[in-house]
């Protein structure tokens, strides 16, 4: 792995079970460690609208978050979940509940049994989960939805949250990534979506250039939100709202809420970090210093 982003990484990749599936998942453990040491964890979630992505993309895989994972000597576990919209937002709260079973249930064994010549424990109370847009997505939605046991500190980068808004749910030219929007032949996303109700789960989708691409046509059309779904803990505003019910979450968000940081960075796009950020990089270098109140 020397040409890679997780050159400092050994890699061993296994699958979690959600709803008789078996989904991808993968975990990095930093090259050098001695065996037994303690090791905190970085859950990262992929972004790609929740329709595109995959967890161990490299383009899409901030290097800053790997270097912070070696700079803590943190194991980094990527898993994968169902997509729209072969799959419903419903099956991917499903597949967000399963993994954290299988975090807490069988991460231990797994490591016991993969990483042979180095066998860390990890820390499963000393946990950072961090994702980009739809990994920003099932960040929150992993406090909100109660998945809270080990959390130290979550890092949400541009996540999508109001996925009620107009840019979501209503049609209309938009600016996409800083470029004007493509055009789509007439029914595309009707067909699209037709094929999908037939079609099987699927937990990768990487989009090719020149090629359409699903979200962007979900959101010219204003349909993003029809294709998620409609049930409220679909979107986490309305999860805030319903804290209430769910004494412990509610605790939990209380508590984080005198330790949570906005950063925003003026004219920055959609997808900003890229890998020209490293852990020298202003936003990041401060956000570190938050970080380190909480992780690891």
């Amino acid at each position: 792995m020397a040409d890679t982003k997780f050159h400092a990484f050994d890699r061993k990749d296994t699958t979690y079970t959600s709803d008789g599936l078996s989904i991808g998942v993968s975990v990095f453990v930093p090259k050098g460690v001695e065996n037994r040491q303690t090791l905190p964890i970085l859950i990262r979630w992929h972004g790609g609208a929740l329709i595109n992505g995959g967890r161990i993309y490299e383009p899409w895989f901030p290097r800053w978050v790997i270097e912070l994972a070696a700079h803590h000597n943190a194991i980094i576990v990527a898993p994968d979940y169902r997509l729209l919209p072969e799959s419903s937002g419903l099956d991917i709260l499903s597949d967000l509940r399963s993994f954290y079973s299988w975090l807490h249930g069988h991460l231990d064994s797994f490591m016991t049994t993969s990483f042979l010549e180095q066998t860390p424990t990890p820390d499963r109370s000393n946990i950072l989960i961090t994702g980009e847009s739809a990994g920003g997505y099932m960040a929150v939605q992993s406090t909100l939805l109660g998945e809270t046991k080990g959390i130290k500190a979550v890092s949400a980068h541009y996540p999508m949250i109001d996925l009620k808004d107009a840019w979501y749910s209503k049609p209309g030219r938009k600016v996409i990534w800083g470029q004007p929007p493509p055009s789509y032949p007439d029914g595309w996303l009707d067909q699209q979506l037709e094929a999908a109700r037939s079609a099987k789960p699927i937990t990768e989708r990487i989009p090719k250039d020149g090629e359409p691409d699903l979200f962007v046509a979900s959101l010219l059309e204003g349909r993003y939100t029809e294709i998620l779904g409609s049930d409220s803990r679909l979107f986490p505003l309305e999860n805030l709202r319903s804290l209430q019910q769910r004494d412990g979450t509610l605790k939990f968000v209380q508590e984080a809420q005198g330790g949570v940081k906005e950063t925003i960075i003026p004219g920055a796009e959609h997808g900003f970090d890229n890998d020209s950020v490293t852990l020298d990089t202003d936003w990041v270098f401060e956000g570190r210093k938050w970080l380190k109140m909480h992780w690891p």
